[in-house]
């Protein structure tokens, strides 16, 4: 029995090793890839289909996201600079993020960070958008996350579809439904973009980042692993993992807005009156909801 048991711990043992290894290849894959493809995202009621022209070249890295429905907007990313074009200003928001879930360099830099939180699990092959792919799975050791279902190409390790899920449902599906990789491109010496635009960079300026006054609020408990991140607003707090983020927004007086705990895709959503107070706050994060009531029941006023 012993020995059963020291070999069935050795397999796990293996099984998580291989997979880590398989995350190693599709975080390089994802950056030193050519790839030409297009891929669709859900998340709620959002749905989201975009061609992805992907280079690298001389260690530089140039891609091209264009939306292939809704807004028609263009996403020219060199590296770590970001710049969106809106083809139609009048009528597009420029409030908004790339929709990409685990298809982001960030996502395989957190989840090597965060590997404590989760258990990693191979569950053999599949096929995606006509290749062979290495089916993941990684869940939460603690029930304070949510889980992924990944398939990353057998030939480079490239993600092709991923899935966010809680227990047995559903939240979050990215997938390529057509995709080359391999190929010769020349993106640097093509037209990025065709049309004349109204556009907006999306990366963080470095000299936005920082707290306005001191925080009247504090939160007193959060998941292991989640640590501030440093916003503008006073009446903010804004929290992530590397993975999930967590925002806290404050309102000095009480809103029309009722208490409310629900769902949108994988974020969750509660809003709840202070005690003792005319103040409400709303608790927004990518976490489960028991853990986002948590979270908010552990706000509390910081007394100078």
């Amino acid at each position: 029995m012993r020995c059963l048991v020291a070999f069935f711990c050795f397999s796990v043992s293996l099984c998580a090793a291989d997979a880590v290894e398989w995350l190693d290849n599709m975080g390089a894959a994802l950056r030193e890839q050519n790839y030409v493809g297009t891929f669709t995202y859900m998340r709620g009621s959002l749905l989201e289909t975009v061609r992805v022209e992907h280079q690298f070249h001389n260690g530089q890295e140039l891609e091209r996201l264009t939306n292939l429905n809704g807004e028609p907007r263009i996403v020219i990313r060199r590296d770590n600079d970001i710049v969106c074009h809106h083809l139609n200003p009048k009528g597009g928001s420029f409030n908004h993020n790339i929709s990409l879930g685990p298809f982001s360099a960030a996502f395989n830099e957190n989840l090597a960070t965060n590997h404590k939180q989760y258990l990693f699990s191979m569950h053999g092959k599949d096929r995606i958008a006509g290749r062979t792919a290495i089916k993941i799975k990684i869940i939460p050791r603690f029930g304070d996350r949510f889980g992924y279902r990944l398939w990353l190409d057998e030939e480079t390790g490239l993600l092709l579809q991923s899935q966010l899920f809680k227990r047995n449902q559903i939240l979050e599906v990215f997938q390529f439904s057509s995709i080359e990789i391999g190929q010769a491109l020349d993106l640097e010496n093509s037209s990025l973009v065709k049309k004349k635009t109204v556009f907006h960079r999306l990366t963080a300026d470095p000299h936005l980042n920082q707290q306005v006054g001191n925080p009247a609020w504090r939160v007193s408990w959060l998941p292991t692993g989640f640590k501030p991140v440093r916003v503008q607003q006073a009446n903010q707090l804004h929290f992530s993992d590397g993975l999930a983020g967590l925002s806290i927004f404050f309102e000095r007086k009480r809103s029309t807005l009722p208490e409310m705990t629900t769902y949108l895709g994988a974020t969750a959503v509660i809003t709840r009156r202070l005690n003792g107070t005319q103040g409400q706050i709303t608790v927004v994060g990518e976490v489960p909801i028991n853990i986002a009531r948590k979270i908010a029941e552990s706000v509390e006023r910081i007394a100078y």
